[in-house]
């Protein structure tokens, strides 16, 4: 399944960062545990993909207002976006949209944004996100996050909220692919290999798409759904002894 890394699914943003070709082992667990249990587990994820630490980091944000007249509400929540874009951009943070693909909002297109009922027949609000680069943990994005968005000034009774929930964000996954792909080349060879030299394999399943998912809390893992299968290599039309 495709994620947005983090507690939604994992969107796109930002440029590329250091990467490790596979994913750190678990460390130390309970033997009374299940694999099943681990953080971040992901039950058809292959073992071979790219990890890499994640571009960047998104947190929702909700402008909301209540003044009875809708007119003058609309026209609230539309100062108080306007300035969150510009004191964004100040900031070196960016307001953006999306479920997948997250798309910048700008002064061009704010308007687009709908405006939606907020639990009662008076009061309306915007939902967005705020996204940031990752740099250092995932906590101290994540804080300044939140310290950009209570810095954001409302407008009459309009208001800016957030429940604080982040996912991760990786620009353009299919840029990845080949290296995905030799990386699968790679184990299937060594594992191989492993049998001994009159054994090869066989990969299903590599022109499929490159997928994401989180792999810690400031990590991304890519992959693509394949399949290898270790079997005897043929000789002169007979299977090696």
């Amino acid at each position: 399944m495709r994620m947005l890394l983090g507690i939604v699914p994992l969107l796109v943003g930002f440029g590329a960062s250091s990467a490790t070709a596979q994913p750190a082992g678990l460390g130390e667990v309970l033997v009374s545990a299940s694999r099943n249990d681990a953080r971040f587990w992901q039950k058809d994820r292959p073992v071979v993909g790219l990890r890499r630490q994640a571009d960047g980091m998104v947190m929702n944000l909700t402008i909301v207002s209540d003044t009875r007249d809708a007119a003058t509400r609309r026209s609230e929540i539309d100062a108080a976006l306007l300035a969150a874009i510009d004191r964004a951009a100040a900031s070196g943070f960016q307001l953006v949209t999306g479920t997948v693909q997250l798309e910048p909002v700008t002064k061009a297109n704010y308007s687009s944004l709908p405006q939606l009922p907020a639990g009662r027949v008076d009061t309306s609000k915007v939902e967005l996100m705020v996204r940031g680069k990752l740099e250092g943990s995932s906590r101290a994005t994540q804080d300044k996050l939140k310290a950009f968005i209570a810095s954001l000034k409302g407008n009459g009774r309009a208001t800016v909220e957030t429940s604080a929930i982040t996912s991760l964000s990786v620009d353009n996954p299919d840029q990845y692919r080949e290296k995905i792909l030799a990386l699968v080349a790679q184990d299937a060879r060594t594992t191989a290999g492993i049998f001994g030299p009159d054994f090869t394999f066989s990969v299903t399943g590599v022109d499929g798409q490159v997928i994401w998912t989180q792999a810690s809390p400031s990590d991304v893992f890519l992959y693509i759904p394949y399949r290898y299968a270790i079997t005897p290599r043929q000789f002169d039309g007979r299977t090696a002894p």
